[in-house]
C-alpha cells in the first residue's frame, strides 16, 4: 500500500489528539485500521483501544482491516483481542454489563420494535394494567393520526435524550405520564428492553455517579478512535468527553467530514467537529483530499457543489481524484472519459425511470477495473438508484426495472411495502384476521374489504407467475386461507389451563406455513434472490413484532397487520444503513442510506422541484414537546443540509454517474441540477459504444463479516446461511426463547467471579439462578408453568455442570473471550466469543506454556484434558 504524505501522517501521529478531515474516497479505513494496528505493534494493549463506528456494517469492514495488519504487523498474534471497535451503542451495552451483571437481562430495540411496543401500549392501562396513554396527546395533532402520534412520540423521546431534558422540566402532565409510563413498560419487568437512546443515559449516568468506575475506565482505555465525527449528536459527545476526560487522559482521535454532515434532522451536531480543535487540547489536523474512488468530472462537480456553503460554515478543503500509478511511481490523476457523467431532463416520470431502466441495460456487462486490477464486466450489484425519499419514489423505479426482467432491491423499511410479494404477505394476514388490508397507491391510502383483498391476492399471484416466480394457483392458496381460518377460530376460543388466554399463536410460523403454500419449497431452484430478500425483511418485521407480545392469540393479528400496513409501510425510508449485504441486483435506497458505500454505476433521479432539496428542508421534526424547552428549527437541515446530502449522493460514484430530472408544469429542475457545469457532463443523450464482456458481480456482493455461529448454518446448508445472515429470515419467537442465553449469562458470571478468585458453590449458583434468570415471553406464576419449569431446568443443568466438573472454575483462565480469523480464500472476517478458556496443567504444576481448553458451553463437554487433547 502506498501512502499520500497526510495519510502517513495521519498513520503516526502520536503526542495529542488527532482531527483527521477525509474527504469522500480518501482511504480514512486504511488510514485508520493502518494506525491502529501499528499502535498494537508499538506496545498499546489491544484492550486499551476503542473504535466507534456509525454502523455494524463499517464495523465489520474496519475489524476486517485491522486483522489484515495485524496479521502483516505482528504476524505471531494477529487477532484484534479484547480490542472494541462497533457502534458505540453496543459498547455501552457491553460495558454496562461488565460493570453490573444485571443488565444482562436487557436486549435492545430498534425502531420498528420500539413502535410495536409503543402501539401495543397505545392507550391507558385497564385497572391493575399499564399503558403509555397516547389517547391522550393524539388529538393535538392537526391530522389526529394513530401513527402520525407514534412517530412523534418517538421523536419526542429522541429529543428528550439528546437535549437531556429532565422529566421534572416537563409541566405538561400528559407527556410527562406518557413518557414516565413508556419508561416503566419498555424498561421494567417483563420487558427489559434498551433503547438506543437509554443505552447511552444508563451508562452516563452509571459513571457520573461511580467516580471509581470512570477512573478505572480512564486507565483502562488509552485511545478512542470516533469514525463519522461529524454525525455524533449530544449525548454522544458528552460520552466520549466523560469516558477520554476531554482528551487529557485518553487520546482522542477524530475521523470525519463535515461536508458530509447529513443526520442534523436527527440530532447530529457538525459544530462538534467544526469546533473539535477548540474543544481538545493539544490537536493535530490532517486533512485528506486525494478521492481514490471517483474520476475527476465527478470529483469537480461535487467540489462544485459543496462550495457553495459559506465558508464560516464549513472547513475549507478541495477534493483531488488521484490513483496511484505504479508505471511512474506517484499518484496522478483519475481522468473520466466522455459521457461517463450524464445530465438528463424527461417530460414524465415514467420515462425518466425508463431510462433508468435502459442505461441499466446499456453498461451491464461493461468492462470495468476494480481497486485491485481485476477487469470485469458490470452487475446489476454494481449499480445504485439513489433517492431523496425511497417512499415517494421507489415504487415506480423498482417497476421500471422489473418490467425489463432487471432484479432490483428497495432498501429501506418503506420502500418494503412496494412489492408484490410483500403485499401478497400483508394481504394474507388481513384475510387470517378478518380486517380490511390497507395499502399505499399513488393516489392515496385505500382499504380493501374481504372480497376485494381476495381478488387483490389472485392478482397479485398472476402478476408474480408473470414475472417467472414458481407460485402456487391462487385457489389452491385461498383454500389454505379458509382453513387456517377455521383453524384460528377455534383456537381463539380454547382457553390455557387457567382459563385467562386464548391458545398462542406464532405469526413467524404462520408466515413460513404461507410462504410453503405458496410454492417457496417446491420447484426445482429457489425463487429469484431479489423477491427472497424482501421477504427475509418483512420476516425481520414480524419478528419485531412478536418480540413485544409476551402472548399472541389469533385476535393480535389485527394488530399485526396495523403495525405492518401503518407503522411498517408508511415510515420513514432512511433506513437500510447497517444492512450486511445484498443480493446481484440493482439496489434502490436513500441517499441516507447510501453513506459509506460506493458503486461504479450511480443513478440520482428526480433532482427536482420540491423533490431534491426537500421542500421539508427547513421544518423542523414534530414533537410533543414545548417550544419554550425545544424550538424545532434546531434540527433542520435547511439548505446546507440538503447541500451536503447531495455531495454525499454525486461521491458514491466511481465512474458512470447518471443525473436526470423533471422538466415539465409543476416540476421543474432543482438548484442543484441547474449548477451542474463541466466538459464532460452529457445532456444530449449520446452513448459512446464500451467494450463489453460477461457479467460478473463484484466478489463481495455476498460477503458478509460473519460469526461462528453463522458458519455452523453454512455448514450445514449454504441455502440456510443465505436465508439468515444474508436475507434476514428469522426463526420465530418462542415461549422458550433465550433459555440458552440465560445459561450463558449465569455461567458467565460464574465463570467471571472465578477469575477474581471468588468460586461459587451448587447453592450460590442456584440462588443466583433465582436472582438472574429471566424469560421475556412466558408468564410468571405456578409451579406448573413454562417459566418455572425452565427455571428449574436451568437450576439443573448448572448442578450437573458443577458436579461433574468440580474443580472447573478453578482453572478459568478467561470467560468470554472474543476472537476473530480472516479466510484466506474469501477474505471473509469471521468472530465470535469464545464461553470459557480453561488452564489445563498437564506436566504436574509447572505453569510454563500452560495449555488451554476451548470451551463451548453449546457443542461438546470434555470429560479431561486427556480426551480433549486425543480428540485435538
Amino acid at each position: 500500500m502506498q501512502y499520500t504524505d497526510e495519510q502517513t501522517e495521519a498513520i503516526y501521529h502520536r503526542d495529542g489528539n488527532l482531527l483527521i478531515l477525509a474527504c469522500a474516497g480518501s482511504g480514512k479505513t486504511e488510514v485508520v485500521s493502518r494506525r491502529i494496528a501499528l499502535l498494537v505493534r508499538e506496545g498499546t494493549p489491544k484492550s486499551a483501544i476503542i473504535a466507534f463506528t456509525f454502523t455494524e456494517r463499517a464495523a465489520g469492514e474496519l475489524k476486517n482491516r485491522i486483522r489484515l495488519h495485524l496479521e502483516d504487523l505482528t504476524p505471531d498474534d494477529p487477532a484484534i483481542g479484547e480490542m472494541y471497535v462497533g457502534t458505540i451503542h453496543s459498547f455501552c451495552l457491553q460495558l454496562l454489563k461488565e460493570i453490573d451483571p444485571s443488565y444482562r437481562k436487557f436486549e435492545v430495540m430498534d425502531e420498528a420494535r420500539q413502535a410495536a411496543l409503543i402501539m401495543t401500549n397505545f392507550h391507558d392501562g385497564l385497572p391493575g394494567q399499564r399503558g403509555i396513554g397516547l389517547n391522550h396527546l393524539r388529538p393535538r395533532l392537526r391530522s389526529n393520526s394513530y401513527w402520525e402520534t407514534v412517530r412523534t412520540f418517538i421523536t419526542t423521546l429522541n429529543v428528550i435524550h439528546q437535549k437531556a431534558i429532565p422529566l421534572n422540566h416537563i409541566n405538561d402532565d400528559a407527556l410527562a405520564n406518557a413518557i414516565s409510563g413508556y419508561e416503566t413498560i419498555a424498561y421494567g419487568h417483563p420487558n427489559y428492553f434498551f433503547d438506543f437512546n437509554h443505552i447511552i443515559g444508563a451508562l452516563i449516568e452509571k459513571l457520573r455517579s461511580s467516580r471509581r468506575e470512570l477512573s478505572h475506565l480512564r486507565t483502562r482505555f488509552r485511545h478512542l478512535i470516533v469514525d463519522e465525527y461529524q454525525d455524533v449528536d449530544d449525548r454522544q459527545e458528552e460520552l466520549i468527553q466523560l469516558i477520554t476526560d476531554s482528551g487529557r487522559q485518553v487520546q482522542v482521535t477524530a475521523v470525519g467530514d463535515d461536508d458530509q454532515a447529513i443526520y442534523g434532522w436527527r440530532g447530529a451536531r457538525i459544530s462538534n467537529i467544526l469546533s473539535f480543535r477548540d474543544t481538545y487540547p493539544e490537536v493535530r489536523e490532517v486533512t485528506l483530499r486525494e478521492n481514490f474512488r471517483s474520476t475527476h468530472a465527478i470529483v469537480e462537480v461535487a467540489n462544485e457543489a459543496i462550495e457553495k456553503i459559506p465558508r464560516d460554515r464549513r472547513l475549507i478543503k478541495e477534493m483531488k481524484a488521484r490513483h496511484w500509478n505504479s508505471s511512474q511511481a506517484r499518484l496522478t490523476e483519475t481522468l473520466a472519459e466522455r459521457e461517463d457523467v450524464q445530465a438528463r431532463l424527461f417530460d414524465t416520470d415514467e420515462a425518466e425511470a425508463a431510462w433508468v431502466a435502459t442505461r441499466v441495460e446499456q453498461l451491464r456487462g461493461v468492462e470495468i477495473t476494480d481497486s485491485d486490477g481485476r477487469v470485469r464486466g458490470l452487475d446489476y450489484a454494481d449499480m445504485a438508484v439513489l433517492l431523496r425519499s425511497v417512499r415517494a419514489s421507489g415504487r415506480m423505479f423498482a417497476s421500471a426495472l422489473r418490467d425489463r426482467d432487471i432484479p432490483a432491491v428497495v432498501k429501506g423499511i418503506g420502500g418494503l411495502f412496494g412489492h408484490d410479494e410483500v403485499l401478497l404477505i400483508q394481504a394474507s394476514f388481513a384475510l387470517l384476521a378478518r380486517t380490511d388490508f390497507g395499502r399505499s397507491t399513488e393516489s392515496g391510502y385505500e382499504r380493501l374489504e374481504e372480497r376485494d383483498t381476495r381478488e387483490f391476492i389472485r392478482d397479485t399471484i398472476e402478476q408474480l407467475r408473470q414475472r417467472g416466480v414458481a407460485i402456487a394457483t391462487e385457489g389452491h392458496y385461498l383454500q389454505w386461507i379458509a382453513k387456517k381460518r377455521e383453524e384460528l377460530d377455534r383456537r381463539n376460543l380454547e382457553k390455557d389451563r387457567r382459563g385467562h388466554l386464548a391458545r398462542r399463536i406464532y405469526p413467524q410460523v404462520i408466515f413460513q406455513e404461507m410462504l410453503k403454500e405458496l410454492g417457496a419449497a417446491e420447484g426445482p431452484s429457489p425463487w429469484q434472490q431479489d423477491v427472497l430478500f424482501n421477504l427475509g425483511r418483512l420476516s425481520g418485521l414480524i419478528t419485531q413484532f412478536e418480540a413485544v407480545h409476551q402472548w399472541i392469540t389469533p385476535r393480535n393479528l389485527g394488530s399485526l397487520c396495523l403495525f405492518l400496513g401503518g407503522w411498517a409501510a408508511g415510515t420513514v425510508d432512511e433506513g437500510g444503513i447497517d444492512d450486511t449485504g445484498t443480493t446481484n441486483a440493482v439496489q434502490i435506497m436513500t441517499v441516507h442510506a447510501a453513506k459509506g458505500l460506493e458503486w461504479p454505476v450511480v443513478f440520482t433521479p428526480r433532482v427536482s422541484s420540491a423533490n431534491f432539496p426537500s421542500s421539508l428542508r427547513n421544518r423542523g421534526p414534530s414533537t410533543f414537546i414545548d417550544q419554550s424547552i425545544f424550538d424545532p428549527q434546531d434540527y433542520a437541515s435547511g439548505d446546507e443540509g440538503e447541500r451536503r446530502l447531495w455531495y454525499v449522493a454525486i461521491t458514491r460514484c466511481r465512474k458512470f454517474l447518471n443525473i436526470s430530472s423533471q422538466d415539465r408544469r409543476n416540476k421543474r429542475p432543482s438548484s442543484f441540477f441547474r449548477e451542474i457545469s463541466h466538459d464532460y457532463v452529457q445532456r444530449d443523450g449520446s452513448i459512446a459504444e464500451r467494450p463489453k464482456r460477461t457479467p460478473e458481480p463484484p466478489a463481495n456482493v455476498e460477503l458478509l463479516p460473519t460469526t461462528y455461529t453463522d458458519l455452523s448454518y453454512f455448514w450445514r446448508c449454504p441455502f440456510e446461511y443465505q436465508l439468515r445472515a444474508l436475507m434476514g429470515f428469522g426463526p420465530g419467537v418462542s415461549e422458550s426463547y433465550g433459555y440458552g442465553q440465560q445459561i450463558h449469562n449465569i455461567l458467565a458470571e460464574v465463570n467471571k467471579a472465578a477469575t477474581d478468585g471468588v468460586y461459587m458453590t451448587a447453592d450460590e449458583v442456584s440462588d443466583l439462578v433465582e436472582k438472574r434468570f429471566h424469560l421475556r415471553y412466558t408468564r410468571d406464576g405456578t409451579t406448573f408453568t413454562p417459566l418455572t419449569l425452565l427455571k428449574n431446568a436451568a437450576k439443573k443443568s448448572l448442578q450437573r455442570y458443577l458436579e461433574r466438573f468440580p474443580d472447573a472454575t478453578r482453572y478459568v483462565l478467561e470467560a468470554e473471550k472474543p476472537f476473530e480469523f480472516v479466510d484466506k480464500d474469501s477474505g471473509a472476517l469471521i468472530s465470535g466469543t469464545v464461553d470459557l478458556l480453561e488452564r489445563i496443567d498437564s506436566t504436574n504444576g509447572e505453569t510454563h506454556r500452560v495449555p488451554v481448553a476451548v470451551v463451548d458451553f453449546k457443542t461438546h463437554k470434555w470429560k479431561s484434558a486427556d480426551t480433549f487433547f486425543q480428540r485435538k
